[in-house]
This record gives structure tokens, sequence and C-alpha cells, in this order.
């Protein structure tokens, strides 16, 4: 199940500098976290990060950042035994 933030469930999140925007000196942790309802799960890497974040927050960090962001779910498959 999914964390709740304010009423909403969240969901994981891979969000990374588009190609042609690596040159520029912001990573993809600035800009997430300049969002409300946006949690960090993983960091290091300036270019990629993983978060947590409601359908809003994503909406709200295509709109702010879309020329310098893709924001894509983190489905992860599980193998069964």
């Amino acid at each position: 199940m999914s964390p709740i933030w304010g009423g909403l469930a969240l969901a994981t999140y891979v969000v990374a500098i588009r190609r042609e925007a690596r040159l520029e000196p912001v990573t993809a942790e600035e800009c997430v976290r300049q969002v409300p309802g946006v949690q960090v799960k993983e960091a290091g890497n300036p270019s990629c990060v993983v978060i947590e974040a409601s359908p809003q927050a994503v909406s709200e960090i295509e709109r702010r950042f879309g020329d310098k962001l893709i924001v894509e779910a983190d489905i992860r498959h599980k193998r069964l035994l």
C-alpha cells in the first residue's frame, strides 16, 4: 500500500535530468525539493533521484521543470519463486 500525504496516495517515481539539460548546474534533487508533497527516497546521483509523490506533485514537477526533467513511474517487477 502506498503512503498517504494530505489524503492522497503516493507513488514512487524516478526523476532524471534530460540529456539536453545535463550541462546546467542544477541537480534533479534540487528541482524536486522545490515542490511541496515530494519525498526524496534515493539521491546521490546528481542527474537522477527516486521520489515518492502524489499525482498532483508530479504534475507540478512536470509543469515547473518539464524542459529539464523526465519523470517516470518506478515499476519494480518481482519474480515469483
